[in-house]
């Protein structure tokens, strides 16, 4: 299975159960480090690349930062404007596909936080991605991707039950070793009627990311088990991948 489900999959339900995941006080620590992590200058250029509903983009709009958001789900946005307006942040945010990224050296730093990698179909559209990062990097620009470490996620290859926002919620897991895509059907009942979604997503192990980083043009400066900052080993839930823009201004091939 690797057709693009996450048209479907990043809509209103998602914004329903994320939030569960993705709490507020996740979400202080991220915004947190990741700074701590950059060093940024005041007023940055930061483009958040899959800023779904917002949630790091507008914190760092209201630091001072400039930033920009871009996503592909118009469900996402639309939370994501509505929530930058009640915080009184002003946030760039735009629609489109990762793959059409058309920035030239426009950004301090790009964030890419929170798996939002590896949903489209093919390898080569993530490349694609990876080298459109480098383009809107400024010279000396860096990119910070955090996202699942396959080594961990695949210790809970099991089907599973959780309870989420007060709903019993189904999990049936597979994962196939070949394309190194991870699919997760999920199930649960609104009332009496049963509604479902689908999460497809390629998991890339830490030795292919960084390959791929560095085929993109970005020279790889740290690999850490998180935000955290701890050493990225098998049993680490995440990962982060910290790279720069050399200063000279050779392109990759797009």
């Amino acid at each position: 299975m690797s057709e693009e489900v996450w048209h479907t999959f990043f809509g209103s339900d998602y914004l329903t159960f994320s939030e569960v995941i993705l709490s507020p006080e996740r979400t202080r620590f991220e915004v947190q480090r990741i700074l701590e992590l950059l060093d940024l200058p005041p007023a940055a250029s930061i483009l958040d690349l899959g800023c779904g509903q917002g949630r790091i983009a507008v914190p760092l709009a209201k630091m001072g930062y400039r930033v920009t958001g871009y996503d592909g789900s118009p469900e996402l946005l639309e939370a994501a404007r509505r929530r930058a307006a009640e915080a009184g942040a002003d946030v760039k945010f735009l629609h489109g596909d990762m793959r059409d990224l058309d920035f030239d050296e426009e950004f301090d730093a790009v964030l890419n936080v929170g798996t939002a990698f590896g949903y489209i179909a093919d390898e080569e559209g993530d490349r694609r991605i990876l080298n459109r990062v480098r383009l809107a990097l400024k010279p000396g620009g860096s990119f910070l991707q955090e996202t699942e470490n396959r080594d961990y996620k695949l210790q809970g290859l099991r089907n599973t039950w959780n309870e989420m926002n007060g709903r019993p919620v189904f999990s049936e897991r597979q994962f196939d070793s070949v394309s190194g895509r991870w699919t997760e059907r999920i199930f649960w009942f609104e009332g009496s009627e049963k509604k479902g979604t689908v999460l497809n997503v390629r998991l890339y192990a830490a030795t292919e990311l960084i390959a791929m980083t560095r085929n993109a043009g970005l020279q790889v400066t740290g690999v850490f088990g998180g935000v955290d900052f701890s050493p990225l080993k098998a049993d680490s839930p995440r990962m982060l991948i910290l790279s720069k823009k050399e200063q000279s201004r050779w392109r990759a091939n797009m």
